[in-house]
């Protein structure tokens, strides 16, 4: 009895362990890159170490284009902003980036910082790796995905798809004219990823062999410029596109099935219940916008102004709007903000109707026709009763939009938003906020140099990249 009962202690603190303890290991934690970890932090955080860099990161584009002559829009904003910090991604005691600099992928010492190895190859590394098992996977500049080790960096495997191996100069770097910045997602055995760069040049999608790199299949496409982080589904691609569409592929055979219209950018992420969140393609530095869209209808269903950030665990957005951090039922949101938009339009349609009759009322009056008269009387009256009912239901629909809200708080707008266990950490100009996502109290800040655009969490670390190339570690209590 005594030994049962000591081997079921040891079986359930074995089984807490692997409860607390969860790798990062691909960007945003997982292939839809939900930003959301099971991993329950122990508070306060205090920073551990960083790692300073000499040098920003060298982005792909430099900034947002003045203008779009094509679509005839002015005054944009940068829809291709994937690569603005060295992204981190975490498995056991390692943090693995690459560099956009030095066009390497650093492996260091979760607990100290310290550099483990380095690997180096010819082309920019924007993406974080991915890591699967004991190999660290990434795309380059330079045309090609790799597979290294990842416990010293050997190159096991690299494939480039396009045949010409020219390279071409672009921002004060020589590329490809097929660089691979998708990042190299792995899923069921198989690496995927994209070579692409303008719609003028053919693009590439590609599945290997996780293992060997062996060609599973290569399929080539027009008019399209594959960057930013790929995101899958059980059977389907996401691949963004910047100022364009996102695109949507079949995993199987990587055949383009559609877009999802008046979506773009770079930041994705796709939901449990496979809604896609994205900006709209059109977007202008006055007016930013984050959607949720059905890529099974291609339409937004949920459209939050004044945003561009958003996290989503089941059925709770996090956003920032207007100087305040919400949290609200996206369901209840949803199906509130549907009803009151199509109310405004029946409102709309019986205040015209109800308009015209009055107008035709009176043109019977000056005629005297009691028979029209009496009718219409009674058709503006029905009407009228009508929009009454309607008003009478926007007030009830309104307020069940209020309620949908559960908290919101003052907060700096965020470069990033992630969720571990119940705290939802926010990355800022200069700081990094932890949240209580319950009832949004805050609970911790730390200062950083730059903006926080890129944080992760794993083995009770939060790991935060900024614009100035610089990765801070803060770590929770050891007991």
């Amino acid at each position: 009895m005594i030994r049962f009962s000591f081997f079921s202690i040891i079986l359930v603190l074995s089984s807490q362990s692997s409860l607390l303890a969860d790798d990062w290991s691909t960007y945003r934690h997982d292939n839809r890159r939900s930003g959301i970890t099971n991993e329950i932090p122990k508070m306060p955080l205090k920073q551990s170490w960083v790692r300073m860099s000499p040098h920003s990161p060298m982005m792909a584009w430099s900034g947002p284009a003045k203008w779009d002559a094509y679509s005839g829009n002015k005054d944009l904003q940068s829809m291709r902003n994937f690569d603005p910090v060295f992204f981190v991604t975490v498995k056991g005691e390692s943090v693995f980036y690459g560099s956009s600099v030095d066009h390497g992928i650093h492996c260091l010492d979760l607990n100290t910082g310290n550099e483990k190895w380095a690997s180096f190859v010819t082309g920019a590394v924007r993406m974080p790796p991915t890591i699967d098992g004991d190999l660290c996977y990434f795309g380059s500049d330079d045309g090609y995905a790799y597979a290294v080790d990842s416990d010293n960096g050997d190159i096991k495997w690299k494939k480039g798809p396009a045949e010409d191996k020219r390279l071409i100069s672009s921002n004060g770097k020589l590329i490809s004219p097929w660089p691979v910045r998708t990042g190299v997602l792995i899923q069921n055995g198989l690496a995927y990823f994209a070579a692409s760069l303008v719609p003028w040049e053919p693009s590439f999608m590609c599945s290997v062999n996780k293992f060997t790199g062996e060609s599973n299949y290569t399929t080539k496409h027009s008019n399209m410029t594959l960057q930013g982080s790929l995101l899958s589904s059980s059977k389907t691609l996401y691949a963004p596109q910047g100022r364009s569409v996102p695109l949507l592929f079949d995993l199987e055979a990587g055949k383009a099935i559609k877009s999802v219209a008046n979506a773009g950018g770079t930041f994705c992420l796709l939901t449990e219940d496979d809604k896609l969140v994205a900006i709209p393609s059109s977007q202008k530095s006055s007016g930013n916008m984050i959607q949720i869209a059905d890529p099974s209808g291609g339409s937004a269903i949920l459209q939050f102004a004044g945003a561009d950030r958003l996290l989503i665990s089941k059925e709770i957005a996090y956003i920032h709007q207007q100087g305040k951090l919400k949290s609200l039922n996206r369901i209840e949101y949803g199906q509130a903000t549907s009803s009151i938009s199509t109310n405004n339009k029946n409102i709309k349609i019986n205040t015209d109707n109800v308009g015209k009759v009055k107008a035709a009322l009176k043109k019977a009056i000056a005629s005297k026709d009691d028979e029209t008269i009496t009718q219409l009387r009674s058709q503006i009256s029905t009407i009228e009763k009508s929009l009454s009912m309607l008003k009478a239901l926007n007030v009830k629909h309104k307020n069940e939009l209020l309620k949908s809200y559960k908290w919101e708080v003052e907060g700096p707008a965020p470069y990033d938003l992630i969720l571990a266990g119940n705290i939802l950490f926010l990355g800022a100009k200069d700081t990094v906020l932890g949240y209580d996502a319950v009832s949004g109290k805050k609970l911790w800040s730390a200062k950083v140099k730059g903006k926080t655009y890129g944080l992760a969490f794993s083995g009770g670390n939060l790991m935060a990249s900024t614009t100035l190339g610089h990765i801070y570690c803060f770590s929770g209590p050891s007991s």
